[in-house]
């Protein structure tokens, strides 16, 4: 008898990145600090992402006007123009928008009550844990939305 021969894994087959044959999904950063955005940036697509980043809330509002929308938000508290909160109340507000999962990243914290209130996913505080930052995004990406 000859045996079978087993598949070789294919990217994305044991839950690491986006599987091989997807789209890489699309991550929309908002972070106002220059250095951090650019490194965060550099991490994500090193993972397999793709990633747009806008510095402040108002950009990234005008972003998610068009498609293809993003399949996960990591956001900033503390922005020029209008804070990471505000833009998260407003992202709940549009319909086709409010379904698009949000991670907060921020240096001052965000009270349980407000995180409960926004449907935010998960809180990391700065300096950022890449590990578990990666992870959270894993689990918590929705499909890319055309």
């Amino acid at each position: 008898m000859t045996p079978t021969p087993i598949p070789p894994l294919k990217r994305g087959s044991i839950g690491v990145g986006p599987p091989a044959t997807a789209e890489p999904a699309l991550v929309l950063l908002i972070e106002d600090d220059f250095m951090l955005r650019g490194s965060l940036a550099a991490v994500l697509e090193s993972e397999g992402y793709r990633v747009e980043s806008e510095a402040n809330a108002l950009d990234a509002l005008r972003r998610l006007q068009r498609a293809p929308k993003p399949s996960l938000i990591l956001l900033d508290i503390m922005l020029p123009y209008m804070d990471g909160l505000e833009f998260r109340a407003l992202q709940l507000a549009t319909p086709e928008l409010a379904a698009i999962p949000v991670i907060v990243i921020t240096a001052v914290g965000v009270r349980p009550d407000v995180a409960a209130e926004l449907h935010l996913q998960q809180s990391f505080f700065k300096p950022l844990e890449r590990p578990r930052l990666l992870d959270a995004i894993r689990r918590h990406l929705a499909p890319s939305q055309g």
